[in-house]
């Protein structure tokens, strides 16, 4: 019988539990890099001079490293758990995987589509060499993001394998069972006795990781001074002050709430995560085509800048192209998340059903 048991090597499923424990060290290495810098930004004195970071946004930076530290301690135990054939760990490693792989490949389209829209704004270098200068960053941003993004692909088609799968989730002896008649049975006639827990389809696992991951981090965002208000759009009305943090509060914690019910097979979370996207799917063309957005955006990225002058980026943002470029961005990843949300509704009611059946 060729069928795996849990003894049987699988170097690749080795390799990816390595490559898992490298990213989360590495991972955990920058965050405690970024956390030390941090700490020693205050005494630093810029040439120029020029002020500081603002006190809540060193603040809330600080928060997010020791939120990616604790991530790249949990991911060094994933790690540990596919070498060890836990069968939560392929799991978790396969939401892992197609989170890495979203969040790689938006990062190569943003990053380009930045540098597209500020090419011409570019501070500090020669206009002369503000091509080769472009050049290079989009070629490193590529590769930056290029390799999370392909090791992400790998890991969904490794650890979707049927042949893995089995080798997680078999006993550790794949010994034959005997029917009444002495002789082993069959594979397909010992396959029924396991009967699986119904999960979410893993597309709907990975965005609602998504979810509760942009919950947590709006959170953080919202709990720290900032030194200067944005404004909210909102099918055509502008809102400044406390009621865009109020908003987003909302939206951060019924999205993250939407993305455990997911998880749990909870029918109304999908439902109610479909709802926000076609409201920011249709509040994204409204604002789009409203003749005040750049301007408006543009006095709050000034006025931001003005807090904050030693920005590597200076007014580069403040391009209408950028602020249009981030619209479009923004309109593209709401009309997917919807495709994706009912595209695998079917597969995700059927699994509920179970659920809730057991």
């Amino acid at each position: 019988m060729d069928s795996p048991s849990k003894k049987e090597s699988l170097p690749a499923v080795t390799a990816a539990g390595i490559v898992a424990i490298t990213f989360g060290v590495f991972g955990l290495l920058g965050s405690l890099l970024g956390g030390l810098s941090l700490l020693l930004m205050p005494q630093i004195q810029t040439p120029q001079r020029t002020p500081p970071m603002p006190e809540g946004l060193r603040a809330m930076s600080a928060a997010m490293m020791f939120f990616m530290l604790t991530l790249a301690v949990f991911g060094i135990f994933v790690g540990a758990g596919v070498i060890r054939r836990r069968n939560w760990a392929r799991i978790t490693i396969l939401v892992w995987a197609g989170f890495m792989t979203f969040v790689s490949v938006g990062a190569i389209a943003f990053s380009l589509l930045i540098f597209s829209a500020v090419q011409t704004q570019l501070p500090n270098v020669n206009p002369a060499d503000a091509d080769k200068v472009m050049q290079f960053m989009r070629i490193f941003l590529v590769i930056f993001y290029g390799i999370p993004a392909g090791v992400g692909i790998w890991w969904i088609v490794l650890f979707t394998r049927k042949r893995v799968a089995t080798a997680f989730t078999s006993p550790a002896e794949y010994a034959p069972a005997m029917d009444p008649s002495g002789f082993p049975q069959s594979e397909s006639a010992i396959e029924p006795r396991r009967k699986l827990r119904p999960t979410c389809p893993l597309p709907l696992a990975i965005f609602a990781v998504f979810l509760i991951f942009s919950s947590v981090c709006m959170l953080l965002f919202l709990l720290f001074p900032m030194p200067a208000s944005f404004p909210l759009f909102f099918f055509g009305h502008v809102f400044v002050g406390a009621a865009p943090k109020i908003f987003l509060a909302f939206i951060g914690a019924v999205s993250g709430v939407a993305g455990f019910g997911m998880l749990r097979l909870k029918p109304w979370a999908l439902y109610t995560e479909l709802v926000i996207q076609f409201v920011f799917l249709v509040n994204a063309v409204v604002t789009f085509f409203s003749p005040s957005y750049g301007p408006i955006m543009r006095a709050a990225m000034q006025e931001f800048m003005e807090q904050y002058p030693a920005s590597p980026v200076g007014n580069s943002l403040l391009t209408d192209n950028y602020f249009r470029g981030g619209v479009i961005f923004g309109l593209v990843l709401c009309a997917a998340f919807a495709t994706l949300l009912l595209s695998q509704r079917p597969r995700f009611l059927e699994a509920a059903a179970e659920a809730a059946k057991s």
